[in-house]
């Protein structure tokens, strides 16, 4: 009985042996099949915090980027908005010098237009002295109408006489007829001497017999012919007004600078 028994404790001892070393087998497997498992998590572990840091470096590197983006845009929302204040500046100024422009356009046509009414009044005068002169003494030079007369019709052969010669008086006494007929008009009468000697005369100088000249031929439009002697005006300009060795006496007929200037100020008055 005995044996039977010690054989069946042997075989219990040797089969629980054997399932003990067959537990720790494959505990060992198991253990070490963890620890694999454990190196590969701790590798991925590594690689994800790798990535994760990487990831990290990238989000700093977006977030610098949106942040100059942002500097930028606003940088540029502000150049646009200096940019869009200066157009309208330089627009409202453009505007501004568009007017100005015009203004002066508009100035200038106005006085264009009084250029263009005056001379055809200095025609339509030139044209009535004309008809009654002839051409021998009438004159127009830069839009002034004039009489140039020697002083040798007028004052003689004696150059420092300062009586008007009745061969002279006949020239006056038309242009007389046409300051009468037309009261606006005004003369203004320009005395030119060269007279070298004043030993014989009370004369002193050309200035002063030119001038005592000029009057001579007022006092005779005013006295012989009733012409206003606030319409007469008289300049002495000595031998300074020469420009030849016979001396003429220029009668300059309504220069008109008046009239003109009024002519100027109601064109623009009226262009506006």
């Amino acid at each position: 009985m005995i044996r039977p028994v010690l054989f069946i404790v042997f075989a219990f001892l040797t089969t629980t042996s054997t399932i003990t070393a067959q537990k720790k087998k494959d505990l060992l497997e198991e253990i070490s099949k963890l620890k694999q498992e454990l190196k590969s998590v701790q590798s991925d572990l590594v690689s994800a915090k790798k990535q994760v840091n990487a990831s990290e470096s990238k989000v700093k590197g977006m977030e610098t980027q949106v942040a100059e983006l942002k500097a930028t845009n606003t940088s540029l929302l502000s150049n646009m908005s200096s940019f869009t204040e200066l157009s309208n500046k330089k627009a409202s100024n453009l505007q501004k010098s568009q007017e100005i422009i015009k203004e002066k356009d508009r100035q200038l046509n106005a006085i264009n237009d009084a250029l263009t009414q005056n001379d055809s009044i200095n025609l339509a005068v030139y044209s009535k002295l004309k008809n009654a002169l002839g051409g021998d003494y009438l004159k127009i030079s830069k839009g002034t109408i004039f009489l140039a007369m020697p002083n040798d019709v007028l004052f003689g052969d004696t150059d420092k006489s300062i009586s008007v010669e009745d061969k002279a008086k006949t020239t006056l006494e038309k242009l007389a007829g046409i300051l009468t007929k037309d009261p606006e008009l005004k003369v203004i009468i320009e005395g030119n001497s060269n007279a070298i000697k004043f030993d014989e005369t009370t004369a002193l100088d050309n200035w002063d017999l030119s001038s005592r000249q000029a009057a001579a031929v007022a006092r005779t439009l005013q006295t012989e012919y009733e012409i206003d002697p606030k319409r007469l005006y008289v300049v002495g300009k000595g031998e300074t007004g020469t420009s030849a060795i016979e001396t003429v006496t220029r009668i300059i007929i309504d220069p008109q600078f008046e009239q003109f200037y009024a002519m100027v100020k109601d064109n623009m008055k009226n262009s506006k």
